[in-house]
């Protein structure tokens, strides 16, 4: 026979720790997890830190003798304009000597870009440079001193001596020595960004690895605090299972059950105090209330309390003069905080708005929540006089939107949220609690659609708004059908105002409305959905266009320009779509352009170019438009498969009495002629402006002077072309291939 086995007493874990109160054991494991988390984390944060910051310098370090060459090489070009500017004017065409007045202008200019190209150069030259840099620096460096010497001095002296001919020959001299010199500076260019692209991979490859070491520590602290929370879980699930059971008896209506309290921790006497609520559940009316007029989230007022509270302030407000408001307030992307950080901390966030409102809203003001993120106000008794009621409920906003925007740490990052807000004032009990959130709803709604993060007030012309809104979305589902949408065509042409292309601009001509700018509608068809269908014909009746005038040899050179949108060009299969509306047009795709914004190619500036190529190969060309009023990075602009630049109106129309517009225009084309693009000047409205323009070598214009956004038969009548034949196809026969573009401004 085998001996028994010996049998080890069981350890009774509940009732081990319930001898020290959860707050007790709460307090010694989180001071131990905070000290691992310290001791884990910290070492890799501080790595982190240090690394992020060396990346930083050494990038900062490597750009600096860059953006000195191109300066340089900006001011070695810039002394060519000034020279070929003085030479546009004479005092004498018989014996042509230079006007006094630019001559001495340009003389200005020169000598100020060589004091400028003399210290840009000297600090480089001075810097640390390597064996391989200091060859090249050494060549451009005879090559500047002999463009000095032999060319820019001289012709300082020609142009203090007015001698046109001396001036001419050594701008020629210049401009020669200029080209001679380029290849070495851009080398030196070429040669920085290399060394800045190798010691900034070092640095990002550093930052890597104190990333990584700094995730390991926090995924070492987190694996630490887990075994801390599974010790305290031990430490009290027994209790809180009992207490569970406690609960579905009192849900289930067994109030006679007996309840055992057993040791001396928060959850014995969360026991006790069941067994005393027990006894006396039925005289907890306070309780019952709770339920009935409170939100179980936030603790506010809910929706049957306020209409209490609105129905006294209407009845009120029939015994006075006074007015008193309804404030709808809605938090602003709350969707998103539930999507990316669960509902969870959504409701987390909701009970941290709560209570900054809370704090706000002090009597005799009222709060409550109606349910989502949907808060309401009930301000109470205010001016009688209506322009002071709208201040006091304005300023009662205003604090409102400021504690929303308060942080609020969810999820270890600090998060601000925003809102919208309307506002209805009412008094003399004009009108039902019904009546008053819809009015407030339609203020709130018109907040957000002017920007959101503030309010408005309800004035019956927002709800005229709103109904001549829906109508217009009504109305334009049906416009492509109806052949309502109509295309303009607004002319570009060259330095010998020839036409070399056109824009394309859509038209809305209604039958009730009249003609809908694009201001309106366009805004309503984003929003809608519809903008991808009337796009699509956009497109496809541009690549027809294109395709007829391929049959006329006075038109088949024109390139017609269609406006991409953001949400178009992020679309998966923009690529294929714009393939296959070119495919079913039959058009050439070398006369297609797309117009794209700064802040388009530069959202997610690797998938920018790899659209681009794909159709680049396709044939399909594209410009820069507005380029200048943006965000524009050189280093990112020098990836893209650019062949425009489109120079913003807003530098057109002061640039024959500013001289900044005039620089600013003269970097453009400097810089598109260095990377190979070329340059369309829009906002052309006079002979004045297309000179300047010219003299700064812009090849292309578009604008009033040139003429109006027409339709085709105008268009093509200006062009000196005989009208077409009668179209049979309808509008609405056109297939559907892409989400096309369309243009938004107004001429």
């Amino acid at each position: 026979m085998t001996a028994p086995r010996k049998r080890w007493p069981q350890l009774d874990h509940a009732a081990l720790f319930s001898r020290f109160r959860i707050g007790t054991r709460l307090a010694a494991m989180m001071a131990l997890a905070v000290a691992v988390t310290v001791v884990l984390a910290a070492s890799g944060l501080h790595a982190l830190a240090a690394a992020n910051e060396s990346l930083y310098m050494v990038h900062e370090g490597r750009m600096k003798p860059v953006r000195t060459l191109a300066q340089i090489s900006l001011l070695m070009l810039a002394n060519q304009q000034q020279l070929q500017m003085a030479l546009g004017r004479t005092a004498d065409g018989r014996s042509p000597s230079l006007d006094p007045l630019p001559a001495r202008s340009a003389r200005e200019a020169i000598e100020h870009n060589v004091q400028a190209i003399d210290r840009l150069w000297s600090e480089y030259a001075t810097g640390p440079l390597g064996g391989q840099e200091r060859a090249l620096a050494d060549t451009f460096a005879s090559s500047r001193a002999r463009y000095l010497g032999e060319a820019v001095m001289p012709a300082l002296e020609a142009l203090s001596t007015l001698s046109y001919h001396d001036t001419q020959r050594l701008a020629a001299t210049a401009r020669a020595l200029y080209e001679r010199a380029y290849p070495e500076i851009q080398a030196l260019t070429d040669l920085q960004f290399q060394m800045a692209h190798a010691a900034y991979a070092d640095g990002v490859q550093r930052y890597a690895h104190a990333r990584w070491l700094a995730v390991s520590a926090l995924l070492a602290s987190m694996a630490v605090l887990s075994l801390l929370g599974m010790l305290l879980i031990r430490s009290i699930v027994h209790p809180l299972q009992a207490a569970q059971q406690v609960f579905q008896r009192i849900a289930r209506g067994e109030l006679n059950s007996p309840i055992v309290v057993q040791g001396h921790d928060e959850i014995s006497e969360l026991m006790t105090a069941l067994r005393d609520m027990q006894t006396q559940l039925g005289a907890k009316e306070k309780a019952i209330h709770q339920l009935v007029y409170y939100d179980p989230l936030t603790s506010l007022p809910n929706r049957s309390l306020l209409k209490e509270n609105v129905q006294a302030a209407l009845a009120a407000s029939a015994r006075d003069d006074h007015h008193r408001a309804l404030l709808l307030l809605d938090l602003d992307n709350f969707k998103a905080i539930n999507d990316t950080l669960g509902h969870e901390l959504g409701d987390a966030f909701l009970v941290d708005t709560a209570d900054r409102l809370q704090q706000v809203v002090q009597p005799p003001h009222f709060i409550a929540r109606i349910g989502g993120d949907e808060f309401v106000v009930l301000a109470g008794q205010l001016s009688a006089d209506a322009a002071t009621a709208l201040a006091q409920a304005g300023l009662l906003a205003d604090r409102l939107l400021a504690a929303v925007n308060g942080p609020c740490q969810l999820a270890g990052q600090w998060h601000h949220g925003s809102a919208s807000i309307g506002i209805c004032l009412f008094r003399r009990q004009d009108a039902t609690m019904k009546d008053l959130l819809k009015r407030a709803d339609t203020a709130m709604y018109h907040a957000k659609s002017a920007g959101r993060n503030s309010y408005c007030l309800f004035d019956p012309a927002l709800q005229a708004q709103l109904e001549t809104r829906t109508a217009l979305e009504a109305a334009l589902r049906g416009a492509m059908a109806a052949g309502e949408l109509e295309l303009h065509f607004q002319v570009q042409v060259n330095a010998e105002r020839k036409a070399s292309g056109a824009e394309v601009l859509l038209r809305w001509n209604h039958p009730a409305h009249g003609s809908v700018p694009p201001a309106q509608f366009i805004p309503i068809a984003e929003v809608s959905g519809l903008i991808h269908a009337i796009g699509t014909w956009v497109l496809q009746q541009a690549c027809a266009q294109l395709k007829a005038w391929d049959a006329q040899p006075s038109t088949s050179h024109l390139e017609l320009a269609v406006n991409v949108s953001a949400k178009q060009f992020c679309h998966p299969d923009f690529v294929a779509q714009v393939c296959g509306a070119l495919d079913h047009a039959g058009a050439n795709p070398r006369l297609l352009v797309l117009e794209l914004t700064e802040s388009l190619v530069l959202h997610d500036i690797a998938d920018t170019v790899r659209k681009m190529q794909a159709l680049r190969r396709r044939g399909v060309r594209f410009a820069l438009d507005d380029f200048g009023t943006g965000y524009s990075s050189l280093s990112h602009l020098k990836q893209l498969p650019l062949h425009y630049l489109k120079v913003d109106g807003c530098f057109v129309r002061d640039i024959v009495t500013d001289p900044s517009d005039v620089a600013i225009v003269q970097t453009i084309v400097g810089m598109a002629r260095n990377l190979g693009l070329r340059v369309i000047a829009e906002g052309v409205e006079t002979e004045a402006q297309r000179h300047v323009l010219q003299g700064l070598q812009c090849p292309v214009f578009q604008g009033y002077l040139f003429g109006r956004p027409m339709p085709m038969p105008h268009f093509e009548e200006r062009l000196g072309m005989p009208p077409p034949p009668s179209r049979s196809t309808p509008p609405s026969a056109v297939p559907v291939y892409m989400p096309a573009t369309l243009s938004q401004e107004i001429p």
